[in-house]
């Protein structure tokens, strides 16, 4: 009979090496975006419901964490909205399936006075160009930027689609996860920051970018968005069937999520 002991250093080893099995079961973890951890909660539930004796555990951390975590077999899936590079992957082979198309939004505290930005002078008030909102038509406080880290692929995205290249202000606040950007920019006055979303969120400003203004009922039409896409090990077959289950939700769309389609690429251009 194995001892408590034993068992207790086995559950230990599972859970912190990626995919395990044991005498009850298997687990699965999921690291990586955090933009879509609501779905993937509801999801992971759902799978499990359905394959009893399988457990699955989400962690955030940013896109570029869940691909090194993977790469070096300790987790079995990414969730990633920035394709793999070498760098963090280690030039190891990963497989991947897409997730959809997610909407990333700039959202400002209500009392900035301005309901929109052209593209030049919401750059200017992302890179600390422009300190006060009474530069670009606003109130007279000082402007917050609210970004996300360096591992985080909704920061690359805007940095590279809206800010065509250039870093987020150095002065700027940095918040580990789409929710905490979302209170942040909701509590402090004068601050404006970008989140992950497929719905306009209560209690804070949605700016219109240039001539475009976000609408959730045609979402699909919004030209700022991440990618975010699911990757394993090509000899995971366990992370393969949990990527597939995941990336096959009907209610996808209830979280943001556009479907790929015809219409909708998930690929990048």
């Amino acid at each position: 009979m194995i001892s408590w002991a034993v068992r207790l250093l086995l559950t230990v080893l599972c859970l912190i090496s990626g995919s395990s099995s044991w005498a009850g079961g298997y687990h699965l973890s999921v690291v990586g975006a955090t933009g879509s951890l609501a779905f993937l909660r509801r999801a992971a539930a759902d799978f499990e419901s359905a394959n009893p004796g399988y457990t699955v555990s989400l962690s955030g951390g940013g896109s570029v964490a869940g691909l090194i975590e993977v790469s070096q077999g300790r987790a079995d899936l990414a969730l990633s909205d920035i394709l793999p590079r070498a760098e963090w992957t280690g030039g190891r082979s990963l497989r991947s399936l897409p997730l959809g198309r997610l909407p990333v939004i700039v959202i400002a505290h209500q009392g900035i006075g301005v309901n929109g930005l052209s593209l030049q002078q919401l750059k200017g008030v992302l890179t600390g160009r422009f300190s006060t909102w009474q530069a670009v038509g606003g109130a007279p406080v000082p402007v917050v930027v609210i970004t996300r880290p360096l591992s985080s692929g909704a920061r690359e995205a805007v940095e590279q689609k809206l800010l065509g290249g250039q870093r987020m202000s150095r002065h700027a606040v940095v918040e580990l996860s789409n929710g905490a950007v979302l209170a942040a920019v909701r509590e402090t006055p004068g601050a404006l920051g970008f989140i992950e979303a497929g719905q306009s969120p209560h209690q804070v400003q949605v700016l219109g970018i240039g001539s475009d203004r976000f609408s959730p009922q045609a979402r699909a039409r919004w030209p700022y968005y991440v990618l975010p896409r699911l990757y394993w090990r090509p000899q995971e077959t366990q992370a393969r069937s949990l990527a597939e289950y995941l990336a096959t939700r009907s209610y996808r769309g209830d979280y943001g999520l556009i479907a790929c389609s015809a219409q909708v690429s998930c690929y990048e251009p």
